[in-house]
């Protein structure tokens, strides 16, 4: 082979090792980019209701699983399943009502009992309803349990996992995502968790969510509902708030 083609060669040959280079990086960048897509879709950004759970709850005092005056005269006691998905049908539409009528106006404490059985053939409904207790801790249960509602999934898939845990819980303001973590399997929330399943069963309630009504510091008795509707749950709060009731 003469010089020239020799020359010639090794020209194309440089050529071809730098266009590979290009290519290499090319690709290493589409797959950057492509991790980086699938980390924000499954970020906390990609959480539905943040803006309206947090302001749902501002200024309404909330103490562990209790929400609301502590004072007031009418306690309504909810026993719900976070993986429940007629729970989420009145978080998402009779409970926004009740809050605005008679909770942010001093007149009905809540409080959430979290049951664990719904969807807890492979733990879901117990990882769900521990990390909901830990979160009470802070004081913030409502705001992740109402956040929690808007983001479930099929009761009959296996989904709450740490990574959703961790994303409902970071859009929850104020709250400590790392501390509610730690507290998971403390002894107090494995109590709570024993507490309100033993209420559960000693109301003889058998599905979720239900509830029980009455006086504050008084006996509660079950809140019988045929449907969703704000009527069946204002009838018997109207008539404990009566004067003379």
């Amino acid at each position: 082979m003469s010089a020239r083609n020799e020359e010639l060669v090794a020209r194309r040959n440089r050529r071809l090792r730098l266009l590979g280079i290009v290519l290499g990086a090319a690709v290493l960048l589409v797959l950057i980019a492509i991790a980086v897509s699938g980390g924000s879709g499954s970020s906390s950004r990609n959480v539905r209701g943040a803006s309206l759970v947090n302001a749902r709850f501002r200024g309404i005092p909330q103490t562990g699983i209790t929400l609301g005056n502590p004072n007031a005269p009418v306690t309504l006691v909810e026993f719900a399943d976070l993986k429940c998905p007629v729970c989420r049908d009145y978080t998402t539409s009779v409970f926004p009502q009740l809050v605005d009528r008679y909770v942010r106006t001093g007149k009905v404490r809540m409080v959430l009992q979290l049951q664990h059985f719904v969807g807890n053939q492979n733990g879901d409904s117990e990882r769900a309803a521990r990390m909901g207790l830990a979160v009470a801790q802070q004081n913030r249960l409502w705001q992740f349990a109402d956040l929690f509602y808007l983001n479930q999934r099929d009761e009959t898939r296996t989904y709450v996992t740490d990574p959703f845990l961790r994303r409902i819980a970071a859009r929850v303001h104020g709250l400590n995502v790392n501390r509610a973590f730690a507290a998971r399997n403390q002894p107090t929330v494995t109590q709570a968790l024993h507490d309100a399943s033993d209420q559960f069963k000693a109301a003889g309630f058998r599905a979720t969510p239900s509830f029980a009504v009455g006086k504050s510091g008084g006996t509660l008795t079950p809140l019988d509902y045929t449907s969703l509707s704000l009527s069946q749950f204002a009838g018997p709060i109207d008539k404990l708030l009566a004067p003379g009731s």
